[in-house]
């Protein structure tokens, strides 16, 4: 961060759920930094938080379908929000399932959706974050993805760039493996286009980590008022050569499996706790406190290179930890060096109880079906 540099707060003022998921017309006005969805399981208050979550990074934290968060039977779906950022702005998303999507700064459609990644940091805490933990490594990379798109628009170029090309080169492979015959010059085009982005991408990644891992030991430290040694580490094929170096040892491998098997597309992240692998042997609290360290280490890391305060968003918190670790989440994230934040829970007089013991008072707005 630069020194002296004052970091700008965005505060979200309106929200409007169109046909979004179960909201058919719903409308918000924000008032304060700390707010809240209250209200019984089904009535939409993780979909709230999903439809700031589009605003901000043009999709969905969990359905990759578009079509899939239209209510119901209706043609489309448009969130829309009025943003105070160095004045006043509004930002809307339309999806219509004939036309596709757009979206709209101030009224003005960007060319490429990924225009917009990176205006509007935000963090999401959710329990389906534990898949973070038990699924497959391209979970991890897209942790890291999408962290590092909101801070560098040639990463997410380049990354955009590199899926391109593998998806093109699988395709190809695929060809290749059922015809039996191999076009040279046409693979070696192929891998020139993976090459060209991959050094990039995996420095970046490198030194994400680096710079990450003090600050996700230093908030684990605080939610759990222990001294628990946890470990972060970044695992790479590049590790061992260049993209260049790993697709022409491969190649044959690649031609008899028909899809690219080494590259920066099977990195890593290994997670560990007192030098174990927390997915074997962490408990389920200690999981969860993990996980939360890793995002609240996303929002400073966010925060750090985009001088901007990210919009924070806790969903169903209080089901998911004990007492001692939601009032100590609670007591970090209502300080001012996190701006505004949105959080969502089943029942309005703890969320009150919780924030009348730290002196903050939320916004609180009760849902219904």
């Amino acid at each position: 961060m630069a020194r002296g540099r004052k970091d700008l707060t965005m505060q979200l003022i309106q929200l409007r759920l169109l046909s979004f998921k179960n909201h058919r017309d719903h409308r918000f006005d924000f008032q304060g930094d700390l707010i809240a969805f209250c209200g019984k399981n089904g009535v939409g208050k993780t979909n709230v938080l999903d439809a700031i979550h589009t605003l901000c990074m043009c999709k969905s934290y969990f359905q990759s379908i578009e079509a899939n968060t239209i209510y119901h039977g209706d043609p489309y779906y448009s969130v829309f929000g009025k943003l105070e950022k160095d004045g006043q702005h509004e930002v809307a998303c339309l999806y219509d399932r004939l036309k596709g999507k757009t979206f709209q700064f101030d009224k003005n459609p960007y060319a490429r959706l990924a225009e917009h990644i990176g205006k509007m940091p935000v963090v999401f805490i959710a329990p389906g974050d534990i898949r973070l933990i038990h699924e497959g490594s391209e979970e991890r990379r897209r942790f890291m993805d999408m962290i590092l798109s909101q801070t560098d628009s040639r990463y997410l170029n380049d990354l955009l760039r590199y899926q391109k090309a593998l998806d093109q080169r699988n395709k190809q492979l695929k060809i290749f493996n059922e015809k039996g015959y191999v076009d040279t010059l046409l693979l070696e085009s192929l891998n020139a286009q993976l090459i060209a982005p991959a050094a990039y991408l995996y420095e970046q990644r490198k030194a994400f980590i680096s710079s990450f891992l003090p600050a996700f030991q230093e908030h684990h430290a605080v939610l759990t008022q222990e001294e628990e040694e946890v470990g972060l580490n970044y695992e790479s094929d590049l590790e061992t050569g260049d993209m260049a170096t790993l697709l022409m040892e491969n190649n044959n491998a690649d031609l008899d499996l028909g899809r690219t098997t080494r590259g920066l597309h099977k990195d890593d992240l290994l997670f560990s706790l007192k030098g174990f692998p927390l997915k074997k042997f962490g408990s389920q609290g200690q999981i969860k406190t993990y996980l939360i360290a890793l995002k609240l280490a996303q929002f400073d890391y966010l925060k750090e290179k985009t001088g901007i305060k990210p919009f924070l968003l806790l969903d169903d918190i209080f089901e998911k930890l004990d007492e001692y670790r939601a009032e100590r989440l609670i007591q970090m994230v209502a300080q001012d060096h996190f701006g505004q934040i949105f959080l969502t829970d089943t029942h309005k007089q703890r969320v009150e109880s919780i924030f009348s013991e730290i002196g903050r008072k939320a916004e609180i707005f009760v849902l219904e079906t």
